[in-house]
């Protein structure tokens, strides 16, 4: 797991760089731009409107809260039920500090389907999406699931419905297709390292306290 945070961290920091120095992914920005402008119609833009709705951060976090809710009641542990909104509210925030840093420039506003605000990179929508619902597929995985194939599908609805708010972006043009990888790295990273250590935090076995002493 540890692994896959640093992969991840690594793409962001890659991407960040590329921003910098101008090569990289960043030189396929406005080609890829261009073809989702050319290629969307009337309801694709609506329903990437949709998608950006459910997918955006308000909306994630009254999911998260009901979901936690939900988890809690069906006895898992409180710490672990609030991973997807713990990784979500750190999400929020990582992307709004590195919007504030990077201070990027979106999309001309001639191409933009929808109204938005702050900087462009990273995506906001890709990252708050990608942290949420892997943190949720995994502590489903971890808690509910049973089946391994259970698992799979559980990761992989939630890798699926980040990658749908992510392109729901590009469908709009309100970013950069760089925005959005950066932006699915780094919510990545937050997921696997928040549910990897409240898991360990939650389930590692409770040291003797000094009046007892440890089972023989």
């Amino acid at each position: 797991m540890a692994t896959l945070v640093a992969a991840n961290l690594a793409v962001f920091v890659l991407v960040a760089e590329d921003l910098l120095d101008g090569g990289g992914l960043i030189s396929h920005d406005e080609a890829v731009l261009a073809w989702f402008v050319d290629h969307r119609t009337d309801l694709l833009v609506s329903a990437a409107r949709f998608i950006s709705t459910v997918g955006g951060f308000v909306s994630l976090l009254v999911i998260a809260s009901l979901g936690g809710l939900w988890l809690w009641r069906r006895r898992v542990h409180l710490g672990l039920a609030m991973a997807p909104l713990l990784a979500l509210l750190l999400a929020g925030l990582a992307a709004t500090v590195a919007k504030h840093l990077f201070g990027r420039d979106r999309p001309p506003t001639t191409v933009h389907a929808t109204t938005v605000t702050l900087a462009a990179f990273p995506s906001g929508h890709a990252t708050d999406a990608a942290a949420f619902f892997l943190a949720g597929s995994l502590t489903l995985s971890l808690t509910v699931a049973r089946r391994r194939s259970t698992q799979a599908l559980f990761i992989g609805a939630g890798l699926l419905l980040a990658a749908l708010v992510g392109v729901s972006r590009l469908v709009l043009a309100v970013h950069w297709l760089s925005d959005v990888v950066a932006g699915w790295a780094l919510g990545n990273a937050i997921a696997v390292a928040v549910v990897v250590v409240l898991w360990y935090a939650v389930t590692r076995p409770k040291s003797p306290t000094p009046t007892e002493e440890p089972r023989k």
